[in-house]
């Protein structure tokens, strides 16, 4: 079995064992049950809120579209956060004695390990969000009314691009860091700061946080740049794993 092979069956496994894949699966299920119900009671909840004998609140019907609308802003926010800590996490090769004797004597090339475990990871995390859109899809349609299949299949496409930039970042961050806990933390940040791109109208047509407005928009262009931003994160990755060397003080 090749390196790759192994490094890609050994992150899958870590995956399962350490609860991360179930952690992602659960997260992305309880965000695709919870923004319908949100959206058909949202309207109520701001009537209630906001109604007095001064001040009339009337809030809109709610919308398949809203629906979706809400699951995607939890899972494009606390579920984007996790999927990076998976990504960070798969880099973690020397963090304990085991993994790090383990690698050192198997291993030649570290940075041959990179790609296969950013991939498996990616899969988990876009696995999990299709699960938890599927979710929200066949809620919402209970709830509130059928879902534009288009426009669902626009969002999936839309967030599976953004997952694949924001664990390759990750992962890069990770790299040049080597510590767990600072590659969270500065990727955390960057995460929650990247939606602002989308805002200057400059760089919006291209900016891949435009693939955060998923159906609307096009989606060509930020797709390309999304793609683009992640390999040249994983290049970057690979390049800074072969001029290190693995921690015998782990």
């Amino acid at each position: 079995m090749s390196i790759a092979l192994a490094a890609a069956r050994l992150e899958a496994r870590r995956l399962a064992r350490s609860g991360l894949l179930a952690g992602l699966l659960l997260a992305s299920a309880f965000f695709g049950l919870s923004g319908p119900a949100l959206a058909l009671s949202l309207p109520e909840v701001l009537a209630a809120a906001g109604g007095s004998d001064q001040l009339t609140v009337e809030a809109a019907p709610a919308t398949p579209a809203a629906g979706i609308a809400l699951f995607q802003q939890s899972a494009m926010q606390l579920g984007l956060i996790l999927a990076v800590v998976v990504a960070i996490t798969g880099l973690s090769w020397d963090a304990r004695p085991g993994s790090s004797v383990f690698y050192r004597t198997r291993v030649s090339r570290i940075e041959l390990l990179v790609l296969p475990r950013a991939i498996v990871g990616w899969i988990a995390a876009a696995v999990s969000h299709a699960l938890g859109l599927v979710l929200a899809a066949l809620l919402t349609a209970v709830l509130i009314g059928p879902v534009d299949v288009d426009a669902l299949v626009r969002v999936g496409v839309a967030s599976t691009g953004y997952l694949a930039m924001a664990m390759a970042l990750g992962v890069l961050v990770m790299a040049a860091t080597r510590r767990t806990a600072t590659a969270i933390a500065v990727s955390t940040v960057l995460v929650l700061i990247l939606p602002v791109l989308g805002a200057v109208d400059a760089i919006a047509g291209w900016s891949p946080t435009s693939l955060l407005s998923a159906p609307d928009g096009a989606l060509a262009g930020p797709m390309a740049a999304a793609i683009s931003v992640a390999v040249a994160a994983l290049v970057g990755s690979a390049a800074l794993a072969r001029r290190q060397e693995l921690r015998r003080d782990a």
